[in-house]
């Protein structure tokens, strides 16, 4: 059987490929528009998948939110954990996370900003709360770690010290994607990190 060039290309294309461009799209839309604002039309013209490929691939927009807030918390993750060897301190594992919360504002800020504010509306059902997913655990051990080793200040619960750490950076993350802040935060994560720690620190 000879195939056309046309059956030859279909052949070709990578359904992941076409599953990322449908969660990169659609993650930029929900930022943007917020889950309710967004439908599946306007997917298909934002990622050039059609119609069929996205049912193909998600159930509905539902399942479709759903894989990208596994998406999303997974990059985050992956990051975070490839920026660590495994030996660092309490501080230092701290200092990771803000340096690379700071580098996401200014490089991928769509990103960050579904970390910081997608919650659907509470219209899909099933989601984490970002602070219950891995990467915030991860930091919740390390602070419960740090108050056992003492270099976390005692007396305080280990998610109000991730509260008081966490705070400071991600409060400027939102007022430099809010254009509050003129300054790129990857100028001032040093400081960023430091005052986080003195607001915790034994």
């Amino acid at each position: 059987m000879v195939l056309t060039e046309s059956a030859v290309k279909k052949r070709t294309i990578n359904p992941q490929e076409k599953i990322n461009k449908v969660i990169l799209a659609s993650r930029k839309l929900f930022v943007e528009k917020g889950y309710g604002g967004v439908s599946i039309p306007d997917i298909v013209q934002a990622s050039g998948v059609s119609t069929g490929a996205i049912y193909s691939h998600f159930k509905d927009k539902e399942t479709l939110a759903k894989r990208i807030h596994a998406h999303t918390v997974d990059e985050f993750n992956d990051l975070l954990q490839s920026r660590l060897t495994g030996e660092e301190s309490v501080q230092e594992v701290l200092k990771v996370f803000t340096y690379l919360v700071c580098e996401l504002v200014e490089e991928n800020p769509i990103l960050m900003k579904y970390m910081l504010f997608m919650q659907h509306g509470g219209a899909v059902a099933g989601l984490s709360p970002i602070c219950e997913t891995d990467p915030f655990r991860f930091l919740q051990q390390h602070l419960r770690r740090g108050i056992e080793e003492g270099v976390v200040r005692r007396g305080q619960d280990f998610m109000v010290a991730g509260l008081s750490y966490t705070g400071v950076t991600l409060r400027a993350a939102e007022l430099r994607m809010d254009a509050v802040l003129d300054q790129p935060l990857t100028e001032i994560r040093d400081i960023l990190a430091e005052n986080g720690w003195n607001a915790i620190k034994a």
